[in-house]
């Protein structure tokens, strides 16, 4: 994946491989010390996404960064490597207060 400047990104629609929408980016998590993208932090068009996606206390889905395929018009992600609430793992085991 190329470069693109993080305010090119604010706000772009989040959506799956198959075209549904997830919601609009609200922010990004970065590892301090490394710079690394972690995670997007997706505002949710519906409420179905809350249902199952971990979000945090504010009801704002994260998705790892691993699971982002494509950023053009839209940031496509594949939905299978998005944690479910019932699959907590890694930094997703732990929502942030």
């Amino acid at each position: 994946m190329g470069k693109i400047a993080a305010t090119r990104l604010r706000d772009k629609m989040i959506v799956t491989e198959q075209g549904h929408e997830i919601g609009t980016l609200f922010d990004m998590v970065i590892n301090e010390d490394t710079g690394e993208l972690i995670a997007l932090v997706v505002e949710p068009t519906t409420d179905v996404i809350l249902d199952n996606m971990i979000t945090d206390k504010e009801n704002l889905v994260l998705v790892p960064f691993s699971a982002v395929r494509a950023v053009k018009d839209f940031i496509i992600v594949d939905v299978r490597r998005i944690p479910k609430k019932s699959e907590r793992v890694g930094m997703f085991a732990k929502v942030p207060e």
